[in-house]
């Protein structure tokens, strides 16, 4: 998408250095301007629309994303609980077997949906 908007300000940049570069009858009678005017039009076009497009795309990947906030909390909340067991007793020093059977049920019984 960055690239896409700064190929945008570089058209706006060309044209206005031809516009403020060229006379009135310049303006009127090249074929050039004219020419860098519809391929503008069209690049831009065709921008827009990958934008639109990557916008739509975005906001699905947040939905998606947001998902997943329910588990991600109680697996961080997991992992530190278990990591910090340790310092109450070393008989609490867990391998990660153990740590994953707990991960695995800790998912398993969060509820679907809920932040």
């Amino acid at each position: 998408m960055s690239a896409d908007k700064k190929t945008l300000k570089n058209i706006e940049n060309t044209i206005l250095k031809m516009l403020t570069e060229s006379t009135e009858e310049q303006i009127l009678d090249e074929d050039t301007l004219i020419n860098v005017l519809k391929d503008s039009k069209k690049t831009s076009a065709e921008i827009n629309e990958r934008i639109a497009t990557a916008t739509q795309v975005e906001e699905s990947i947040n939905i998606t994303r947001l998902g997943y906030k329910s588990v991600a909390i109680r697996g961080s909340i997991l992992y530190f609980v278990i990591a910090d067991m340790a310092q109450i007793n070393d008989m609490y020093q867990n391998s990660l077997q153990f740590v994953k059977v707990l991960f695995n049920k800790a998912i398993d019984a969060s509820p679907q949906g809920s932040t």
